[in-house]
């Protein structure tokens, strides 16, 4: 995978220095191929073309170099999470087609759910953006949709609130990561058909259901 953003964010971003981008670039790969505790920075500044010193400007670690790889990938999960609320008319069809985009970006950065797992291994402060993403990913889904707009609850019901988006995100993530084409899991189209139906009827009333209407 080549350290690319969506073409909805680039307008906005800073560009990113050549030697960081080729650093991140040459850190994935042998992070995907040898995986994060075997892989050492000098292989790293190989890949990438530059000396070791080259890298240690830029990142004082190996642990902090996975951050910002971590990082990344949540920033732009987060981006495709907020064409969910750029979308003109909110219908069962166009949640699905969203839904449908999600899980193809999430199968294109597989190996990056590597990092994560490498990520939950170490005992650092490694995995706070982890942990700051779901409110994240709520917060944006709240500025259009009901059934993600905290702020607009009395304090005392927002965490019971908050407790039911998590629980619509983790279905989310469930239906798009783990349910795999030709796999031994349920049938991917059955699965997104129910996971559009349960998620459109979350974004307007705010309740997951198991069974929403047809």
């Amino acid at each position: 995978m080549t350290d690319t953003t969506p073409s909805q964010g680039k307008a906005s971003r800073p560009k990113v220095k050549p030697t960081i981008a080729r650093i991140r670039v040459a850190a994935r790969k042998v992070f995907y191929t040898k995986g994060f505790f075997p892989a050492s920075v000098e292989e790293i500044a190989e890949k990438a073309g530059v000396s070791r010193a080259t890298v240690y400007l830029y990142y004082r670690s190996k642990d902090e170099m996975l951050l910002d790889l971590m990082r990344q990938d949540l920033e732009y999960q987060l981006e495709i999470y907020a064409e969910l609320v750029t979308v003109k008319r909110l219908s069962l069809s166009s949640v699905r087609k969203w839904i449908v985009r999600l899980r193809g970006e999430q199968e294109e950065r597989r190996n990056s759910l590597n990092l994560f797992w490498a990520g939950a291994n170490l005992q650092t402060d490694i995995l706070d953006p982890v942990y700051r993403h779901h409110d994240n990913i709520i917060a944006t889904l709240g500025r259009r949709f009901p059934g993600f707009d905290l702020d607009a609850l009395p304090r005392d019901e927002r965490e019971p609130q908050r407790i039911k988006c998590y629980m619509m995100l983790f279905m989310i993530e469930g239906t798009t990561v783990q349910i795999t084409e030709g796999g031994p899991g349920p049938n991917v189209k059955m699965a997104i058909d129910h996971l559009a139906r349960t998620l459109l009827h979350f974004l307007q009333h705010g309740e997951v259901m198991t069974s929403p209407p047809e």
